[in-house]
């Protein structure tokens, strides 16, 4: 067995406070803001419009 590589970007040195925040982030994320959904959506119509060939309007 190989000892990890402490540079490698899959390994994070995380306190405990911060290990237990993340984890709680990721069992209970918070509710998308307008902005978010605001985001979503104009990034779903520039995919359509680029799937589709439409011209886009930004």
């Amino acid at each position: 067995m190989t000892t990890p590589d402490i540079e490698s970007p899959d390994h994070t040195d995380l306190k405990k406070i911060d290990h237990e925040r993340f984890f709680e982030a990721i069992d209970s994320p918070p509710l998308p803001t307008e902005a978010l959904r605001l985001a979503f959506r104009r990034a779903k119509m520039r995919s359509v419009q680029r799937d589709t060939g439409l011209a886009t309007t930004d």
